[in-house]
């Protein structure tokens, strides 16, 4: 058993280590990094809108029910004053 996890413990470590060399090996070069950067801001800049489109979305949303709401309940109000001044 022990072999076996040690045998493990070396596969991944050996995984880690190829993973790390071809990170150091791709950035190393000084287009791809700037490249990587220049996505890496772009992909932060097209969430950071949508987190904003998705806010005022719900807010007009948000907006629209409430008014709703709010105009239903005063009908509503106004249909039980009418039937209380009827009695």
């Amino acid at each position: 058993m022990a072999n076996s996890n040690g045998g493990g413990k070396f596969a991944l470590g050996l995984l880690i280590g190829a993973a790390v060399g071809a990170a150091v090996a791709y950035f190393s070069d000084r287009s791809k990094r700037e490249r990587f950067a220049d996505d890496f801001s772009c992909t932060v800049d097209r969430a950071r809108d949508s987190i904003v489109e998705g806010y005022y979305e719900a807010k007009d949303r948000y907006d629209r029910y409430r008014k709703r709401l709010s105009h239903e309940t005063e009908e509503l109000l106004s249909e039980v004053r009418d039937e209380i001044n009827d009695l």
